[in-house]
């Protein structure tokens, strides 16, 4: 079996296409479906179900996706790794952080740090992203849930609080809730259907069954700006929603603070550079969660 056939299996799978897995890999869409042809007869199992609207995987490439992924994500890290000098501070250092907290605590917290260390070439990509796939390209990740898997140095940082918030504006308009079941008169601001992973979402699903958001968002920024403009209501950080002005409804509710983790991949994680940013990211990150929960 050819390792490289992996990433052509990948692409098919996530474009559902041979055209748009071709434009992404750069290939002819015949070359994608030779290597995916010959991928299968390697294998001896069929990994997709050609329709008049593109592929879908069959079982056998649904239970192959995940370690594939996985797969892939080694590769890429263990080839950048080679690629650079062990010894060497200078280079980009890539880190994976959710959104608000890569633009309003993480990056506002290492200004020092970089301006100290000008030789390190910080990367931030925001998103909410599987560990799996964020450590396709990063050397540091952030995140509210613990990987159940992967290779992986793990650093619990502490605790992020969640609730529910409005503006003054909209509980003005629509009143404000006293109980959970109140809260299915009101419009959710919620996450985008490929994100109900979250558990921003199974808190709410908790708390109340069946509630469909009223419009739905890709990022906790784009949430905000539609609480801020009134639209409704939504669960979003303590610490983002109170500098907002926000209104915290349900004070009394179950609370959501899960931990936040630091995620350092095994195969860089002694590359100076990185080492020295974790450190730099871990102490940024603990304090702010240490007077988060001071304040709460």
């Amino acid at each position: 079996m050819d390792w490289n056939d992996l990433k052509f299996f990948l692409a098919v799978a996530n474009a559902r296409s041979l055209t748009a897995a071709s434009v992404r890999l750069g290939v002819s869409a015949s070359t994608v479906s030779r290597r995916i042809e010959v991928l299968e007869a390697a294998l001896q199992v069929r990994l997709f179900r050609p329709h008049r609207d593109g592929y879908d995987l069959t079982p056998a490439g649904e239970a192959l996706l995940a370690p594939a992924e996985r797969a892939e994500a080694q590769m890429r890290v263990f080839e950048r790794t080679a690629r650079e000098k062990d010894n060497d501070l200078a280079g980009p250092v890539r880190i994976d952080v959710p959104e608000l907290l890569g633009q309003e605590v993480l990056l506002p917290g290492l200004v020092g740090f970089l301006l100290e260390h000008p030789e390190i070439r910080l990367e931030m990509h925001s998103s909410v992203r599987p560990v799996r796939l964020a450590g396709e390209e990063a050397d540091i990740v952030l995140r509210l849930v613990r990987p159940q898997q992967g290779n992986y140095r793990q650093r619990r940082l502490g605790q992020l609080a969640f609730g529910l918030y409005a503006m003054p504006g909209y509980i003005a308009r629509h009143g404000m809730p006293s109980a959970p079941a109140d809260l299915y008169r009101h419009r959710l601001v919620g996450w985008s259907e490929e994100l109900s992973y979250l558990i921003m979402v199974a808190w709410l699903e908790t708390l109340c069954p069946g509630l469909q958001p009223a419009m739905r968002f890709s990022s906790l920024g784009a949430q905000m700006a539609a609480v801020k403009n009134g639209l409704g209501f939504a669960v979003l950080p303590a610490f983002a929603a109170e500098a907002a002005g926000f209104t915290p409804l349900l004070p009394e509710a179950p609370p959501l603070a899960p931990d936040l983790w630091l995620l350092v991949h095994e195969q860089s994680a002694e590359l100076p550079r990185v080492r020295l940013t974790k450190e730099a990211v871990s102490t940024v990150m603990a304090r702010f969660a240490a007077r988060s929960a001071e304040s709460a």
